[in-house]
C-alpha cells in the first residue's frame, strides 16, 4: 500500500495540480504534524484519499490570527497561530493520537507532539508521553488478538530518543518511543519535526526490526505488511 506522508512544510509541488502525478498511486495520506489545515484539505480534495494526522508542537486549535502562512514577519504570530487545525476539523482528517485505525489490514496508531519546552499545546514531558503509551496498550493487545500484531505503523511528530533527534530540548526524542519499539515491534515509525536540509543525511534508520523514517517535507512510502495471520 502506497502512503503519502507529509510533515512540517508546505511543498509547492504537492500544493499544485502536480500532486496527481507525484502521488497518483497513494491510497492513504498521513500528516506527521506542523502543517496548516488548508494544505491538508487540498491534499485530501485532490487525491480523494483518507487522511490520518497527529499534531506537532506548532499546531494550535485556537484560531486567533488570519496572517498568511508564509508571512514570517511576526515570529510569535507565525509559530503560535498560523500552523493550526480548526476545531471543526473540516479538512476531513482523522486525529490518530492514541487512536488505532486499520486500512487494508495494516494497523496505524499515533502519538502527537514534542518534548515540552514551553507552555505550547501538544508538548509533553517524558513521563507524560510514557503515560500516553500506557493508555494505548489495551488497544494494541486487542489488535494483537485479532491480527497477530500489536501495531504495524506508529505515527508520531517527534523521533525516538537517540534516533534522528537533536541535542536541544525542543528536538530531543522520546525514550517512550524507544520503549514502544522494544515492546511492541511496529514495522514502521513515521515522524517529522527534525528538518532535513542536507541530502547526505539519511532519513531512515532501523532499530530492532522497526524502520524509522523522517518524513520531513514529504515521502511516498510503500507500506508492506504480512497479513497472513489476520483473521478472515
Amino acid at each position: 500500500m502506497k502512503v503519502l506522508v507529509v510533515s512540517d512544510v508546505v511543498n509547492k509541488f504537492l500544493y499544485s495540480p502536480q500532486i496527481k502525478n507525484i502521488a497518483a498511486n497513494a491510497e492513504l495520506i498521513i500528516s506527521c504534524g506542523d502543517l496548516p489545515e488548508y494544505y491538508l484539505d487540498y491534499l485530501v480534495s485532490m487525491l480523494g484519499k483518507p487522511l490520518f494526522y497527529v499534531c506537532g508542537n506548532h499546531d494550535q486549535y485556537d484560531l486567533k490570527s488570519q496572517v498568511s502562512y508564509f508571512d514570517t514577519s511576526n515570529a510569535k504570530d507565525f509559530y503560535q497561530t498560523n500552523l493550526n487545525y480548526n476545531n471543526g476539523s473540516n479538512f476531513g482528517g482523522v486525529n490518530l493520537d492514541r487512536k488505532m485505525m486499520v486500512v487494508k489490514g495494516a494497523s496505524f496508531i499515533g502519538l502527537e507532539g514534542s518534548m515540552r519546552y514551553n507552555r505550547g499545546e501538544h508538548q509533553y514531558t517524558e513521563p507524560e508521553m510514557k503515560r500516553k503509551v500506557f493508555r494505548i496498550v489495551p488497544k494494541m493487545w486487542w489488535n494483537k488478538l485479532r491480527r497477530g500484531r500489536f501495531a504495524d505503523v506508529l505515527v508520531t511528530h517527534s523521533p525516538p530518543f537517540g534516533i534522528h533527534d537533536m541535542s536541544d530540548l525542543p528536538h530531543k526524542g522520546f525514550q517512550a518511543f524507544v520503549y514502544f519499539i522494544e515492546k511492541f515491534r511496529p514495522k514502521y515509525l513515521l515522524h517529522g519535526h527534525v528538518h532535513l536540509y542536507d541530502r547526505n543525511i539519511s532519513r531512515t534508520a532501523e532499530y530492532m526490526g522497526t524502520q524509522i523514517i523522517n518524513c520531513y517535507d514529504y515521502q511516498i512510502i510503500d507500506i508492506e505488511i504480512d497479513t497472513e495471520r489476520e483473521d478472515g
